[in-house]
């Protein structure tokens, strides 16, 4: 199929002459049909010191550039040629046999790419100065035809005095010409083998391909009890099941098959039209097998419910400590394969008796595996749980964990919605992952994106017609129904899409005995065509409430328990239904807490509130910050308030690290059920945009080790063991008022009765703290106590100062001390130049408004220090300092630090 895409003069190119390739850009993915500018081959070699096909070697071409030396020449009709010497081109040393040579090709801005027809890289054949021999027509092991159809057979030998082809042992070329063609009248159907050979007087070189003659479709019904999917017989037998409607014939492709068409991999079609089986014997229970399905002769895809799956161009980067014993790729796969084994390695549950947190009481906490260890895999999770279990938490929320395409990712393009991503470890990982959770009385959440597929899902490509999906896909929509989608939108109206969904969701509560989902884009889950008209989408939507209900229904039929959470931002009316029927929607307040962080007296957090939606449970999981929100620590250091008070600088990071204490205390005492976005609880300051939204973000496990963040990770702590500790904060009788400058809540309960007091102001401000009644009240967080003689005496307040008021005295934290709201000495800090020479010197400087020790630390994008360096003790003003620039390439973060006060700024080595 690839030679469609790619051919080559001469047709057996040796690695010491020269070689014209040309390139038809109507074949394969077409997607430089129509471009009319200039092409350019972006190419390498497979040697025989590649660790496979994905490992180039000797790359040429820079990518997104006009260059020059990979520039090809139009030919016409859309097919572009370029010409070089391939040991000179490629420049590989005499040492290295060039066994293939790999191309891509694009336009100058790289983001038109022509790729083979399955989306993958393309290969043409390298030879030696030997005798050598090899069929060039048909093109394909694959090749297959229909009963009746003619073979076109083309061989080509090189030193050769004469070659010759052989089908099923009859000659049928015999020629002593470099190259000869002939066509063949198969005898019959099944498969066939084609064979070269090259002879010169003294030695002889063969080498064989097949082909297939296709029988007519057997129909026959899907075995009783065998659902899509890999279906384990016994230790030797499986019954392979795939969904595909409008298919006239389809072939497995495996390990167990030499990956060719045979007869014993012609699948059987039940009789409704739609579903294609095959049941595989003789297999060895200990030993992974590789498969694809060939569908109609062209479409080459993994089976969409695997497990587990190989990507020849992303795992090789999985470390083996992650996975250990990966299968190896098959040389005959095409972009993702699916793998399978009839027995696979036991997992012993050992957690017992897990409960599963009330919803009101849920403290979540999200995170991204990639960016919350260094080593992003479960097991590094697994021991950072004690850290988690003293913060208080009692569910952690995985951003998707399921395959998705490449391995640095935010998880939301995803590949194979029941297949673990092979980055993060093995099932077995992420079991024990579970289980340890568990039994440190942790619920696993999964988010999971079913609002669409990206283009190497098998669902995209069976129905893919060269720009969309085609309209008779049984999944997904052609064109999506909102504005917000991204990939391939899902039709949820759909019987097939719907059992899908249900399939999956069972999948993982079943597999893993995790706790529940929370469902990216769950607004997207409509039919309702609302393109071009944004507000419309969030419109209450009868059918989306229908469909949310009817999966809710499929999950709760697997565990009654089970937490449903949507990301849904809809009318409040269909928020308000879907939550009285048990789903918990995700209550956004980001954009309110950070104005409340940075002293902006506008904000307005009782959307947070589920009382404040109407709603008569506690089912709005309201986060400060998430995944997808700018960072509240980041906003104040570069964003807060210092207008209204010249005195008062929300952008000191003492200061804003305090005003973050402030806002944790108008969070966490509101009934209902939280989240928290990691290392949010340190204070974490770097932008959601650093390194693009969706790229690494540096790990900094080291600010633990900052008196001052690990004080906002004990306040974080405290009031999360607070609200878990007393029926208080699960009452359904309180009050608040959170629209203010002065912010207030009161939750009344019989055994004890809680106020909160905060001026989110810059400015000395009063409030009227409307305490319940008269008499002692106890600071919780400090152990000051006040008596109350009149509940409607105002009291005076300081610019981000708050209380945790209780009328019952509790045991008092022990907070590390530190200087409430004192503005720090650090201002702002400059340094140049960026980017900076690797070893090199750069200058930086910074204003201090008192004299103080500065210190100056370079952190790599994994949050390790690579270096520190004293500036000793520094004089009030501004001054200039030249600090030592690390030797490696890469990105850093430039700490300057002084008296609990700090400064970041990015720096780049290139």
């Amino acid at each position: 199929m690839q030679a469609q895409v790619i051919w080559t003069s001469p047709l057996l190119p040796i690695q010491t002459s020269t070689v014209t390739v040309f390139f038809d850009a109507n074949e394969g993915n077409g997607a430089l049909a129509s471009w009319s500018g200039t092409v350019y081959a972006h190419t390498g070699v497979i040697t025989n010191n590649s660790s496979g096909p994905a490992d180039w070697k000797f790359v040429q071409g820079n990518w997104g550039t006009d260059d020059a030396d990979v520039a090809m020449t139009p030919v016409g009709g859309g097919v572009y040629s370029i010409t070089y010497g391939i040991d000179a081109f490629y420049g590989a040393p005499g040492t290295d046999t060039i066994l293939d040579m790999a191309f891509v090709f694009r336009n100058e801005a790289g983001d038109i790419v022509g790729r083979a027809a399955d989306g993958g890289d393309i290969y043409t054949p390298v030879f030696q100065n030997e005798l050598s021999v090899a069929i060039i027509d048909p093109i394909s092991e694959l090749t297959i035809l229909e009963p009746g159809e003619n073979l076109d057979a083309r061989i080509a030998g090189l030193l050769a005095d004469s070659i010759f082809l052989f089908d099923n042992g009859t000659e049928v070329i015999a020629s002593n010409l470099a190259e000869a063609s002939t066509m063949i009248t198969p005898s019959g159907p099944g498969t066939h083998e084609l064979r070269a050979v090259a002879k010169t007087a003294t030695e002889s070189v063969e080498t064989t391909k097949s082909y297939f003659v296709r029988p007519p479709v057997n129909v026959a019904s899907v075995p009783a009890g065998a659902d899509h999917g890999i279906n384990v017989i016994n230790d030797s037998t499986v019954t392979l099941v795939l969904y595909a409607p409008e298919k006239d014939y389809v072939f497995l492709l495996a390990d167990w098959n030499g990956w060719t068409p045979s007869s014993q991999g012609y699948l059987s079609q039940d009789p409704d039209g739609e579903t294609w089986w095959t049941t595989v014997t003789n297999l060895e229970s200990d030993q992974w097998y590789a498969y694809q399905y060939l569908i109609d002769g062209s479409i080459q895809v993994a089976d969409y419910m695997a497990e587990l799956v190989l990507d020849p161009s992303n795992d090789p980067f999985i470390s083996e400590e992650t996975f250990p014993d990966l299968p190896a790729y098959p040389e005959a796969g095409s972009s993702y394969v699916s793998v399978l084994r009839t027995v696979e390695e036991p997992y012993t549950w050992n957690a017992t008796g897990f409960t599963k947190p009330a919803q009101t009481d849920l403290v979540v906490y999200e995170l991204l595996v990639r960016d919350f260890v260094a080593k992003s895999n479960f097991q590094t999770v697994i021991d950072s749980l004690d850290y988690l279990k003293r913060l208080g938490i009692n569910a952690i929320e995985l951003m998707p964990i399921n395959e998705f395409e490449g391995n640095n990712s935010w998880g939301y393009n995803p590949a194979f919605h029941g297949a673990l991503d092979k980055y993060y470890g093995t099932k077995n990982a992420f079991k024990a992952f579970v289980d340890t959770c568990h039994a440190n009385g942790i619920a696993v959440i999964l988010d999971m994106v079913m609002n669409h597929a990206f283009g190497q899902s098998p669902m995209v490509r069976m129905y893919y017609d060269g720009s969309t999906v085609a309209a008779n896909s049984p999944w997904l929509n052609p064109v999506a129904k909102h504005d917000f989608n991204v990939g391939f939108d899902y039709n949820h109206e759909s019987q097939a899409t719907k059992k899908y969904m249900k399939d999956m969701v069972r999948y993982w509560v079943e597999e893993y005995q995790i706790d529940g989902y929370r469902m990216d884009l769950s607004k997207g889950f409509t039919q309702n065509n609302t393109l071009g008209n944004t507000g419309a989408w969030g419109a209450y939507d009868a059918s989306r409430v229908a469909i949310w209900k009817d999966y809710a229904d499929e999950l709760w039929s697997v565990d009654p328990d089970a937490y449903l959470i949507l990301e849904h931002f809809a009318d409040n009316d269909e928020e308000k239904e879907l939550a009285a029927y048990g789903m918990m929607v995700w209550g956004n307040v980001n954009y309110d807490y950070r104005d409340l962080v940075k002293g902006f007296g506008s904000s307005n957090v009782s959307w947070g509130v589920y009382t404040a939606r109407g709603y008569d449970d506690p089912r709005v999981v309201s986060f400060m910050e998430s995944h997808d929100e700018e960072r509240l620590m980041y906003d104040a250091l570069t964003f807060g308030n210092t207008s209204q008070a010249p005195d008062y600088n929300v952008r000191n990071f003492e200061t804003a690290r305090q005003r973050a204490e402030m806002g944790a205390a108008l969070f966490f005492p509101i009934p209902g059920p939280k989240m928290i976005w990691q290392f949010g609880e340190l204070g974490y300051d770097v932008s959601i945009d650093f390194n693009g939204r969706t790229g690494p973000k540096p790990i900094r496990w080291d600010f633990y080790e900052n008196d001052a963040r690990r004080r906002l990770f004990q306040v974080y702590s405290e009031l999360i063991k607070l609200r878990s500790t007393y029926d208080v904060f699960r009452t359904t009788d309180f009050s608040y008022s959170l629209s203010g400058t002065v912010k207030r809540i009161n939750l009344n309960h019989p055994d004890m009765n809680v106020t909160v007091l905060g001026n989110v102001g810059v400015v000395n401000n009063n409030i009227i703290p409307s305490f319940q009644h008269t008499g002692w009240w106890y600071d919780f967080l400090t152990g000051d106590s006040i008596d109350v003689s009149l509940t409607t005496a105002s009291i005076a307040m300081e610019p981000g100062e708050y209380h945790v008021y209780t009328d019952v005295r509790l045991a008092t934290p022990e907070l590390l001390s530190t200087i409430n709201g004192a503005a720090g000495p650090l201002g702002l800090v400059e340094a140049w130049p960026n980017p900076a020479p690797a070893g090199g010197q750069m200058a930086v400087s910074f204003d201090l408004g008192y004299a103080t020790e500065v210190e100056a630390r370079f952190v790599d994008m994994e949050g390790r220090t690579v270096s520190v360096q004293a500036l000793g003790s520094v004089s009030a003003g501004q001054g200039g300092h030249t600090l030592q620039v690390p030797d490696a390439a890469g990105f850093y973060l430039l700490e300057i630090a002084a008296e609990g006060s700090r400064r970041i700024t990015r720096i780049v080595v290139p």
